[in-house]
């Protein structure tokens, strides 16, 4: 299926839904309202993307809690404290769409922060566009979110094209050369899109394609794929889906005995629990990332560093985070800088400043192009090597030298 045939049928898809989710945030007291400026956004807190959107929101709440801290925002001359409500939407596009419905309309919330997934705000991306309201979406990458012409939607994340871009170029630059590859990719937006891009790059560098499959959501079971891939004798596996599809494939590739020099996942080896579930299977699987704690980032608003950032969510939450949380706390501070910039928090002046956004943040610099899409970073590329991942590209701030052949495969 094309990926403008999927668009279609997500946009269409969300025109016909039933609210199937319930506040998982908390409310805001009548009397604090005036003071108290209140995003709102729908998370995947359960469902198949759950261990993602849980993510998503700590580091909305990391943000909330340091800058309510330090006093709040300053809009114009006063100072407000931040809010957050959430909802859960399942990890449905269809639920997600019915619940940005719900708080503009009967929460009355005029500042939205994106779902988690390409495929999810493409879909809920039409009704901040539909309301004029802006939507500072942290986590969607695909292209074809910002390639309708929507004025309201922004991301602070590399576009989807740079996922694969590194690991393709690191095949490319092997020796022996990663020449035969094997691309695997579900059948939603961000996977698809993933995938197309890193075949087209494959191309550009003089890869050969050997084997291109696509899979449904909800599959359970990729020997069948597996098996059809390994009669091609890949040298180099890229796989995009969500960390549960990742951590599956990654488990029958290890039980089918598949013979890889090079084997990369668009999620998961940053993740909790990926590690765990597949102990040695995980060594040296590659992962694209938006940030790591020894990135050369210093944030303006809070003056931490990458590596500060890590320590804080650390002492916070009890475990080091992946890129997922300084993601949000950066859209977060994408609104902080836009509020204080207009003096008002009327939507399309503050859509306006978001629009001239340039800043650094302990995630790295936030610049957008017309369609919405932060220009002004790159990705780097880390491997679980002794079952940790460790940045392994770029060379320059990386952590380890780059494990190729795969060993023990």
């Amino acid at each position: 299926m094309s990926i403008k045939r999927l668009y279609r049928r997500a946009l269409l898809g969300a025109g016909s839904i039933v609210v199937g989710a319930g506040l998982a945030g908390f409310a805001i007291p009548a009397a604090a309202q005036q003071d108290t400026i209140t995003f709102g956004t729908a998370l995947s807190l359960t469902g198949r993307m759950s261990t993602e959107g849980v993510r998503v929101r700590e580091g909305y709440d990391l943000y909330v809690k340091t800058i309510n801290e330090r006093g709040g925002i300053k809009v114009g001359n006063k100072n407000y404290k931040v809010a957050i409500k959430y909802y859960d939407d399942q990890s449905d596009a269809n639920t997600s769409v019915k619940l940005y419905e719900k708080l503009i309309n009967e929460d009355g919330i005029k500042l939205l922060l994106g779902p988690y997934s390409s495929g999810i705000t493409f879909a809920t991306s039409a009704i901040a566009e539909k309301y004029q309201l802006p939507m500072v979406a942290a986590h969607a990458a695909a292209t074809g979110t910002f390639d309708r012409g929507f004025k309201y939607i922004f991301a602070t994340l590399t576009p989807v094209d740079q996922y694969t871009s590194n690991m393709v170029k690191m095949a490319a630059d092997a020796k022996p050369r990663g020449q035969r590859v094997a691309l695997i990719h579900e059948t939603s937006l961000f996977p698809q899109a993933s995938i197309e891009a890193a075949e087209r790059q494959a191309k550009a560098a003089g890869l050969e394609i050997v084997y291109k499959e696509a899979y449904p959501t909800g599959t359970k079971d990729f020997s069948a794929m597996l098996s059809a891939m390994k009669a091609r004798n890949p040298d180099v596996l890229l796989a995009a889906g969500y960390t549960g599809d990742m951590t599956v494939i990654a488990k029958q590739v290890a039980e089918l005995g598949i013979n890889l020099k090079m084997f990369g996942v668009s999620l998961g080896p940053t993740l909790p629990g990926f590690v765990e579930a597949l102990g040695p299977a995980s060594e040296g699987i590659l992962e694209p990332i938006q940030w790591a704690p020894n990135m050369a980032w210093k944030d303006e608003i809070f003056g931490w560093t990458a590596a500060d950032y890590a320590e804080i969510f650390r002492k916070e939450y009890g475990r080091l985070p992946d890129y997922h949380p300084p993601q949000s706390t950066a859209a977060m501070q994408v609104y902080q800088r836009a509020l204080e910039k207009v003096g008002t928090l009327d939507p399309k002046a503050v859509r306006d400043a978001i629009a001239q956004t340039n800043i650094m943040t302990a995630y790295g610099p936030v610049r957008f192009n017309e369609k919405g899409q932060n220009i002004a970073k790159g990705m780097g590329v880390v491997q679980i090597q002794n079952g940790k991942a460790v940045v392994v590209f770029p060379t320059e701030g990386s952590e380890a030298k780059f494990v190729y052949p795969i060993k023990g495969r």
